[in-house]
């Protein structure tokens, strides 16, 4: 498993949009667990919605 962290930021659009992702925010962070096989899908998304502020930890 693999988790992606996104920083918060102010925007209550895209706190909408990351709750419909799946993302749950812990600590001021946007947190997902996501498959080593979806990683690259997941990113590639985050980008088309121009999230920014992405971190991937390797579990």
């Amino acid at each position: 498993m693999t988790t992606i962290i996104i920083k918060e930021e102010n925007s209550t659009l895209n706190d909408k949009i990351l709750k419909e992702l799946g993302y749950i925010l812990k600590w001021n962070a946007w947190t997902k667990k996501v498959e080593m096989t979806r990683i690259r899908e997941e990113i590639e998304r985050l980008q088309v919605l121009k999230i920014p502020n992405i971190e991937i930890v390797l579990d």
